[in-house]
């Protein structure tokens, strides 16, 4: 029996079902290192086919495949979206988009999906003397910040989450002076010196994402970022267990 049968099933005999979303992140297929007009990656979210690309100044490069804070993961064995303190959604195991900037200029990162998403969730890691904003988005609106490593010393993603003059459409390392090398295998730092990492829901319904990067000093560094979405409802693991456990009931016979 499918999902929505067994819902309608114990809806019309009145027992309360809550149903689960397991969200979905990106699967990554393919990253090619390099700058504006060379950087690309593929990948699938869900069914939905993505392609992500770099134009503008030559400052903001993908990374190669690798295991370093920096680089780009495809074996979806990363377990940087792994920690529930600073990240929501979270995934165990997953892959990531690294990538290196250099200087002042800023860059285009857009990401084209192959069918329109509704409220992607938007997720960064060690992102030191570095921001972005979403403003470039074709019909972007708003993002709400899901989670994150801001803390009452200031320290971490931006608790003010932008400002009035990007219309909440910022993300930034709120103080770009104090760095960490956390690398992807670690719990990202909650407090002291460090960089910032979070999710971000963006809002609306979106067939490409675009942000432009701006690096907040002349010094070079390194991060990750990757999207998720949610996926369809299902039933809880316990509740299907019982289902597909209880004996049927036999007719009597006549």
């Amino acid at each position: 029996m499918k999902t929505a049968a067994l819902i309608a099933a114990f809806a019309s005999a009145g027992i309360p079902i809550a149903t689960v979303h397991a969200d979905v992140f990106l699967d990554l297929a393919s990253v090619t290192p390099g700058s504006s007009g060379v950087g690309a990656f593929s990948g699938l979210l869900g069914g939905i086919t993505v392609t992500g690309s770099i134009s503008g100044a030559p400052v903001f490069s993908f990374n190669a495949i690798g295991s370093g804070l920096g680089d780009s993961t495809i074996s979806g064995s990363s377990p940087q979206y792994s920690s529930s303190s600073v990240f929501s959604p979270t995934s165990p195991a997953t892959d990531r988009i690294g990538f290196t900037y250099l200087s002042f200029a800023g860059n285009l990162v857009t990401l084209t999906f192959s069918a329109p998403v509704t409220g992607p969730v938007f997720h960064f890691a060690n992102w030191d003397w570095m921001g972005a904003s979403f403003l470039p988005t074709p019909g972007f609106t708003s993002l709400t910040l899901l989670n994150g490593n801001n803390g009452p010393d200031g320290d971490g993603v931006d608790p003010a989450f932008g400002g009035p003059a990007y219309s909440s459409a910022l993300v930034y390392d709120h103080m770009p002076f104090t760095t960490d090398a956390t690398p992807p295998t670690s719990t990202p730092p909650t407090t002291g010196d460090r960089s910032a990492y979070g999710s971000v829901r963006i809002n609306g319904t979106f067939s490409t994402l675009v942000f432009v990067t701006d690096a907040m000093g002349p010094f070079s560094d390194s991060g990750s970022f990757t999207v998720s979405v949610p996926g369809p409802a299902t039933l809880p693991a316990m509740v299907l267990a019982a289902v597909v456990s209880s004996p049927r009931r036999r007719r009597r016979p006549e």
